[in-house]
């Protein structure tokens, strides 16, 4: 399994998304509560601009580990994408809380800046 996921991974970075849906199907078609390939899914929908599956593959992600703090993080920006600012904050801040229990400093410092951003679009939009 691990040499499946390292294919997929590398299909990410080379942006191949199409290519790897088709391979995270073929995986979910045989287990579909596998909570990384879900992950993976949604992290290319969200780069195909495919916002609402993206959604469900992270829900169904966090549902199956509450734990996956990268999966609330990426369904934060899923949510901010579409301009729904609390949605956005409850799961990048669910994020936060996994990041600094967890001591990973550097997603946790990512999570604040997207916390202060999203919080200070909201504001401004609500001037409006």
């Amino acid at each position: 399994m691990r040499e499946y996921y390292q294919v997929i991974k590398n299909m990410l970075s080379q942006t191949r998304f199409e290519a790897a849906i088709s391979s995270i199907s073929k995986l979910l078609s045989i287990n579909p509560n596998d909570e990384h390939g879900n992950y993976y899914k949604g992290t290319c929908e969200l780069a195909l601009e495919k916002y609402r599956d993206s959604i469900e593959s992270f829900n169904k992600t966090i549902k199956l580990d509450p734990s996956y703090a990268k999966a609330y993080f990426n369904l934060g920006v899923c949510y901010y994408i579409l301009k729904k600012y609390d949605p956005a904050l409850i799961n990048i801040g669910k994020a936060l809380i996994i990041f600094t229990k967890r001591k990973e400093l550097d997603k946790k410092k990512r999570c604040i800046d997207a916390l202060k951003r999203i919080e200070k679009e909201r504001i401004e939009k609500e001037r409006i």
